[in-house]
């Protein structure tokens, strides 16, 4: 469990709606890919320091994967390029979902961090 649905726990029906709002970003995209942005996302922060090994990877996932580790610390230097390419790849909603997704992992990562459900038990 997430630190973000660990701190929902609290109120059922907002954890209701954040766990299918991840969820429906989640199914949008395949499951692979959502584990690789959560795991590049992780290590940015230092909480998963075992890194993807790329070398099997299609040109397109590596550049999702580039950009989901921009986004914890280095959002706003990303290019307009930077973001067609990746909707290129996705389409656009996949890149909508990709952005969820990305924004998401780093959100929890810092909830992790920071120890959010017990700053939300206080």
């Amino acid at each position: 469990m997430s630190a973000v649905c660990a701190a929902l726990a609290g109120d059922p029906v907002l954890a209701a709606h954040y766990a299918d709002f991840r969820a429906k970003a989640e199914g949008a995209l395949d499951p692979a890919l959502v584990a690789l942005v959560r795991q590049a996302v992780a290590a940015v922060h230092g909480i998963d320091a075992a890194p993807v090994d790329e070398s099997a990877l299609d040109e397109g996932t590596k550049l999702c994967l580039a950009y989901a580790r921009r986004m914890p610390f280095e959002h706003t230097a990303i290019t307009d390029a930077e973001a067609a390419a990746v909707v290129t790849h996705l389409g656009e909603p996949g890149f909508v979902a990709f952005s969820v997704v990305t924004a998401l992992a780093d959100a929890e990562c810092r909830a992790a961090l920071v120890g959010l459900p017990e700053l939300a038990a206080g």
